[in-house]
């Protein structure tokens, strides 16, 4: 039987003498299509979706507007009020040929199926985005047993994120926030009066990649040095900005095309300046790495994961030069947005809510933060991390934690779902959930978090796949928080309410805008 695009066709839609090269007939294709797309449709009746606008295209415009950064959030929340708590959309097989549904849920005990069945649910989804993507280390292997290679590289891994090392990191994290510290002063002294209005968002997006840097490589990063106003006296040449910044541009032009490929045909990734670009950033960003490599030691003596992982050993088994390298730039790319994008949204709460401000800051002053050492951040800061807690809760960093299945199965004794299909557990909306969170679901209250928060709050993922960097996250994006609210005033000033970008983070559209003054000693 003919195949086109992945699609069976039967005899009777091709033409052509014997022997030679069979034709498409464009009208018997058509009639094929319409008539699969009304099948699959049927089958897929029990499942509530937005009205389709082409039996043969399936969803694909829904797929379309759910995949505009700017208007996610409220095209979300208004397709989950139309149809409940489960929808989903359906593709066009010969389009999408691996995935032919999206299931979207925020459904409690739907979700507690999934988390049941490991054996059905694959953490990574076969041929669609991580792993054609980003580098092969955590995040995009496929988890296959405890001697895959994924399960290898997460035990070597993992001690990264202990005790032991997380002491280690203090210093530097240290270091870091006194840059930021610095910076911010000569942006409020620039503007000749008592506060500057400044971009933390990008002011923590920056910080991040500069702790990352270090603590990951042991580079001397200094990608905060490029937010100095222009014309300071330490302000960065041009190429010494954009060698700082070729990190962060780089990894931004890989989750943006990760982001683009969850929602789009596979031919479109090899537009050709599109796929020019994302070459040009993966290559930057091996780069790096190699020059790393090739010296036979990371930058620096001080303690960092590169170099923990050139020595992190199984046996005889140690990870190759390519492994080192997928893994290590996976850390950078996982390890400063995320925390970034939570920690700028919790200042913008902490702004808007001057007496929650008060209580981080009565805290932060009892203690002393320039040597507060990471282990100690939970304990010493309680206040301000059940505020981080919060934030990330009001404003998830991943907004879907997704699923493929890999038979066919039903859900919810009604769903029936095929092999392949896309199983997304909607981060975003469960925290947008009356039933979970109760009445007040929409209001800032660190106090929410003095019991811990339920089961269905999955900020990090849940199972083997949690974030390994979880802990470190939170450390440092406390640490972070508690830190600019001792040294400086925050408040909204007359800059617009924040508009959400969904992509695969979530962050502000127009960045987080704050006034900032500082605090008398």
């Amino acid at each position: 039987m003919p195949s086109v695009a992945g699609v069976d066709l039967p005899n009777w839609c091709v033409a052509g003498a014997a022997g030679a090269v069979a034709v498409l007939t464009p009208a018997a294709v058509y009639a094929y299509l319409l008539r699969t797309g009304r099948q699959r449709k049927e089958f897929f009746a029990d499942i509530p979706q937005p009205k389709e606008g082409s039996v043969i295209f399936g969803g694909v415009g829904t797929l379309a507007k759910l995949s505009k950064p700017d208007k996610a959030l409220p095209t979300i929340q208004q397709t989950y009020e139309e149809l409940g708590d489960t929808w989903g959309v359906r593709l066009p097989k010969w389009l999408f040929r691996n995935h032919e549904f999206y299931f979207h849920t925020r459904d409690p005990a739907i979700i507690a199926e999934i988390l049941s069945k490991k054996d059905v649910f694959h953490s990574r989804a076969s041929g669609m985005v991580f792993d054609t993507t980003i580098p092969l280390g955590l995040l995009s292997l496929r988890s296959e047993g405890p001697h895959s290679q994924w399960a290898f590289h997460r035990r070597l891994v993992a001690p990264l994120f202990s005790d032991k090392f997380l002491l280690g990191y203090s210093e530097q994290v240290h270091e870091k926030a006194d840059l930021l510290r610095f910076v911010l002063n000569q942006r409020i002294e620039d503007t000749k009066s008592t506060e500057a209005q400044c971009d933390l968002q990008q002011c923590l997006k920056l910080i991040t990649l500069d702790i990352i840097g270090s603590i990951g490589f042991g580079f001397n990063s200094n990608a905060m040095m490029t937010y100095l106003p222009e014309g300071h006296p330490q302000e960065l040449s041009k190429a010494e900005a954009a060698g700082e910044l070729e990190f962060l541009e780089a990894s931004e032009i890989l989750l943006q095309e990760t982001q683009k490929r969850t929602a789009e045909p596979t031919f479109m990734r090899y537009l050709p300046r599109r796929f020019m670009r994302w070459r040009k950033a993966t290559g930057n960003l091996d780069k790096r790495i190699n020059a790393v490599l090739n010296s036979g030691k990371s930058e620096g003596s001080r303690l960092n994961m590169l170099k923990a992982l050139q020595d992190a050993h199984e046996g005889d088994r140690k990870m190759s030069r390519a492994e080192l390298t997928d893994e290590i730039l996976t850390l950078l790319l996982a390890g400063h947005e995320t925390t970034g994008y939570t920690t700028s949204w919790a200042l913008y709460e902490v702004a808007c809510h001057p007496e929650v401000q008060e209580k981080i800051l009565a805290e932060a002053s009892a203690i002393d933060l320039d040597t507060l050492p990471l282990t100690h951040v939970q304990s010493m800061l309680p206040y301000s991390w059940m505020a981080w807690q919060e934030a990330l809760r009001l404003h998830p960093t991943v907004t879907a934690i997704g699923r493929q299945s890999e038979v066919d199965i039903t859900l919810g004794g009604k769903y029936k779902l095929p092999a392949g299909s896309i199983v997304l557990v909607s981060q975003l909306m469960l925290t947008r959930s009356e039933k979970i969170w109760g009445p007040d679901f929409m209001k800032f209250s660190p106090e929410r978090m003095e019991k811990g928060y339920p089961e269905t709050h999955l900020p990090f993922g849940w199972g083997g796949r949690t974030c390994i960097g979880k802990r470190l996250a939170y450390v440092e994006g406390v640490y972070l928080l508690a830190f600019l609210v001792k040294n400086f005033r925050l408040r909204v000033g007359e800059a617009p309410v924040p508009t959400p970008y969904v992509t695969i983070t979530h962050s502000a559209k127009e960045g987080i805008q704050l006034m900032m003054s500082r605090r008398s000693d």
